[in-house]
């Protein structure tokens, strides 16, 4: 069964083929009598005959000079034919998108759009409204980083709030020693000294916190509102305290040590003691034991790192 459908498709594949379809026609048109003879015996005519007739036609008129030469004008009918497909294709294709679209294009409206265009219309847009997501993510990314910085300095603001508190309370404590140690010194006579004494440190130690906070809202107004930002853009706008001190972390190779303990106080993460007392020897930082923050110089200089970062004062002098 397999031989027999193998036979058969085999045929098949030779009929549909191009060059076998139009070799058959070829023998067909040359060869009409053999088959029209075949279908059209007369009725007195027996099988000897047929045979016989069919025998002879074959032997006189079919010979392998016939049959190559039968191939070769199959093998040029089918290139004329395919000759003939080719020019008919092109001249449909001239005519369909070269000659019409010339001819829509001047007869009819200015209204009426062409495809093309329209595809090149619809191809930009697309262009910009990628551009235009990508702009708008950009901007929602800036947004969200706006937000977290905006998130951070209300932190910050309030830890300056809880310090500010601990002042407070600090104060309230001395005051309460100093009533104590009045009363103390109204019972004892004996200690007026030590109360007096006392006493002098406690005024000073008011002092100081009263002019740790005047300091310190003074740096804040000053240095950390939103509207010295803009104003505080370049070296020439820094005391020269202040920019003494940037130049000394400069000289003693310390800017980058510096940099680094600010970002421990901001971020979190850990430093090495020889770090946190060689900046507490500059005035940069205080003592752990009174409290692990940055000096207010300190938190000017870290602020305004940027402006400081590429800031020499040789360069300025030579500049000059």
């Amino acid at each position: 069964m397999e031989v027999i459908n193998s036979f058969f498709s085999n045929i098949k594949d030779k009929l549909t083929n191009p060059y076998f379809g139009t070799l058959i026609i070829v023998l067909i048109i040359h060869h009409w009598e053999l088959i029209f003879g075949v279908f059209n015996f007369d009725e007195g005519f027996t099988l000897d005959k047929k045979l016989e007739f069919v025998k002879n036609y074959i032997l006189n008129n079919i010979t392998w000079k016939s049959f190559l030469l039968d191939a070769l004008q199959a093998l040029i009918y089918m290139f004329i034919g395919y000759l003939i497909v080719v020019l008919t294709r092109s001249i449909v294709l001239f005519i369909e998108f070269g000659l019409m679209p010339f001819i829509t294009g001047k007869i009819v409206n200015k209204n009426v759009v062409r495809r093309t265009e329209y595809d090149e219309v619809v191809k930009e847009r697309e262009q910009y409204f990628d551009q235009y997501e990508e702009q708008r993510n950009y901007v929602r990314n800036f947004s969200k980083t706006i937000d977290e910085q905006t998130e951070q300095i209300k932190q910050k603001d309030e830890n300056l709030l809880k310090q500010t508190n601990t002042i407070s309370e600090t104060i309230k404590k001395l005051d309460s020693t100093k009533q104590e140690l009045e009363s103390s010194k109204n019972e004892n006579g004996k200690k007026s000294l030590q109360l007096d004494h006392l006493k002098s440190t406690v005024e000073s130690l008011q002092k100081e916190n009263s002019n740790y906070l005047e300091k310190v809202n003074g740096y804040e107004n000053l240095y950390f509102n939103e509207k010295s930002k803009n104003f505080y853009s370049s070296v020439s706008k820094f005391p020269p305290e202040i920019l003494s001190k940037v130049q000394e972390l400069k000289n003693d190779e310390k800017w980058k040590a510096f940099l680094h303990l600010g970002q421990f106080f901001e971020t979190g993460g850990s430093i090495g003691g020889e770090l946190m007392t060689e900046m507490i020897k500059r005035d940069l930082a205080f003592e752990r034991e009174k409290r692990e923050d940055l000096t207010p110089l300190g938190k000017i200089i870290y602020r305004y790192k940027k402006v400081f970062e590429d800031y020499d004062e040789r360069l300025l002098l030579l500049g000059k």
